[in-house]
């Protein structure tokens, strides 16, 4: 089944640091394009992320935005800087023997000196928070886009119908189009030999020759295998949008090849309807993964 390469989607997720949030926007590209943009996290996280979206996106612009909203307690835990305690009980002890001086420190003087307390930051989210929203996100969108591509599906396989229909009655019509062109040639050649000392036999070969030019049947037969297999394309669960692409450009040539071949109004009336279903076909596919 085709996937869009556009889609949208957005998650919240509660976690032990606080909230995280989501944001997924997919775009139409050439080839697979990853942006994220995260919290402070490890660089392995990152790449994990990555690993995700590569599992849910095969082509396309991915542009990933994880957001943190840290609860209070999140921003950092209070501890003793005993280093910092050490260094002020031994200044007190240089007072009392340098200087003869007495008393001592009590909690309340300790806690009032500087750097006493210090505060662990917790800045970076936690892996399985951070694995746990990308992976949400990622299937949130993989949804949307699944629901587009089906969509699209629906429009493609519409035309392609509109367009066996008109190669149907092309099939039909060009034997009996075939057939009163070469009468018609072969009145004129003959009415040509019956004036002339040009051999009859000759004028019937070229007629021939040039009747086998015109034949289409050939043409007809390919682009009927070319819808056939886009219609088997499209049944696949494999990305398949430069497929459909190659695909669409066989069809193009063998309709222009049946245009430049055939002389007949309403065979060449039906060529038109086939270029105008294949070109909005064309602009479906540009947008299938």
């Amino acid at each position: 089944m085709p996937k869009s390469m556009t889609g949208f989607a957005k998650v919240e997720m509660e976690c032990a640091e606080g909230k995280v949030y989501g944001e997924a926007k997919a775009l139409n590209n050439r080839y697979l394009e990853i942006n994220i943009k995260l919290p402070r996290i490890d660089y392995t996280n990152e790449q994990k992320a990555r690993e995700i979206v590569r599992k849910y996106i095969k082509r396309g612009k991915a542009d990933i935005t994880i957001k943190w909203d840290r609860m209070s307690a999140a921003y950092g835990i209070a501890r003793i800087n005993e280093g910092v305690v050490r260094q002020y009980m031994g200044l007190v002890e240089t007072l009392k023997q340098d200087y003869g001086l007495t008393g001592g420190l009590s909690v309340e003087n300790v806690l009032g000196f500087k750097d006493v307390i210090t505060y662990e930051e917790n800045n970076c989210l936690a892996e399985d928070a951070l694995l746990a929203v990308v992976e949400n996100l990622l299937k949130k969108l993989d949804e949307e886009r699944t629901r587009e591509g089906e969509l699209i599906r629906t429009d493609l396989s519409t035309r392609l119908g509109e367009i066996a229909r008109c190669l149907g009655e092309i099939e039909e019509r060009q034997p009996l189009t075939a057939k009163a062109h070469e009468e018609r040639l072969r009145e004129k050649m003959m009415e040509v030999t019956k004036s002339s000392s040009i051999d009859e036999v000759r004028v019937l070969q070229e007629l021939a020759i040039y009747m086998e030019r015109l034949d289409i049947n050939e043409e007809i037969v390919r682009l009927k295998g070319h819808l056939d297999n886009f219609r088997d394309t499209l049944d696949t669960t494999e990305s398949m949008g430069r497929k459909l692409d190659f695909i669409i450009q066989e069809m193009v040539r063998e309709t222009n090849t049946i245009g430049s071949k055939s002389n007949d109004l309403p065979i060449n009336e039906r060529v038109i309807k086939i270029k105008v279903e294949i070109e909005k076909m064309r602009e479906q596919v540009q947008n299938v993964e």
